[in-house]
């Protein structure tokens, strides 16, 4: 059986990105709900920007804690600009704080990801 769900509204394009000692893997998917907000954390030690977010992609993906998500077509990173390719740094980038795999009947739908 088929998957239920709608994913008519996963019409956007975001770039993952892993990495793995110093290769950098970059993958572009145009089949994504991508939806962030940036908000002003005051603690003991300051203020700071805060990015929450959450990314639907529909189907089964290979997507972990760490990952980091950019709004678009995203630049090539190497492992040497790594270090400055961060959220902080860089506008509409998001790095994954939770993964869940959604199934419906045994069969993987889609992954819901993002940043409390």
């Amino acid at each position: 059986m088929m998957c239920p769900l709608d994913y008519s509204l996963c019409c956007q394009t975001v770039t993952l990105y892993r990495r793995r000692g110093e290769e950098i893997f970059r993958q572009v998917v145009d089949s994504a709900s991508y939806s962030y907000q940036t908000r002003q954390v005051t603690d003991a030690l300051g203020t700071r920007q805060e990015r929450t977010f959450q990314l639907i992609l529909p189907g089964d993906w290979e997507l972990r804690p760490g990952d980091r998500v950019f709004d678009g077509v995203g630049p090539e990173v190497t492992g040497e600009n790594w270090k400055e390719f961060t959220p902080v740094c860089v506008a509409g980038l998001s790095q994954v704080q939770y993964v869940q795999r959604c199934c419906w009947q045994g069969t993987p739908c889609h992954i819901l990801a993002g940043r409390k």
